[in-house]
């Protein structure tokens, strides 16, 4: 029942509900260490932890750092990355395995994401709502495309 709830709820949500940055209130309460590099957030570069490598795709939220949405870049994901098991991996030597990724890292301060401020609400006919609607399931399931349809039916 609650998956239901919270399916329901997901499917009422107006574009003017959605708190784009909800950390922002809390980041000047924070250590200086939690926020130092703040600049580097926006970086789009793989994040490496010895056997795993994952890459960082700010320019798919960049609302969340107040800054206009873009119809983001491709992603070209390498899925041997994945693959990687570590049975029999003991010696291995990570760094020079994931060497070209930990180049890539180092120079993340030219891998930063740079759009405008986003000032109030994208219109609906923006090119990024363009490229979304597309690649996107926009309900959960049946029930919440029923419930969705109803609502606007009813205003």
């Amino acid at each position: 029942m609650a998956l239901i709830y919270y399916r329901e709820q997901l499917v009422r949500v107006q574009p003017g509900q959605i708190m784009w940055q909800p950390y922002e209130a809390d980041l000047g309460r924070l250590p200086a260490f939690c926020v130092a590099g703040r600049d580097m957030w926006t970086a789009r570069v793989p994040l490496v932890c010895f056997c795993i490598v994952e890459t960082h795709h700010p320019d798919r939220v960049l609302r969340q750092f107040g800054l206009a949405q873009e119809r983001p870049d491709h992603v070209v994901y390498d899925h041997r990355l994945h693959r990687i098991d570590l049975r029999g991996k003991v010696e291995k030597n990570w760094r020079e395995e994931h060497g070209p990724y930990i180049l890539t890292w180092d120079m993340r301060q030219q891998r930063l994401c740079h759009a405008p401020p986003q000032i109030g609400e994208m219109p609906r006919d923006h090119e990024y709502y363009r490229w979304y609607r597309p690649v996107t399931r926009k309900y959960v399931d049946r029930n919440s495309a029923k419930l969705d349809i109803m609502v606007m039916c009813s205003n």
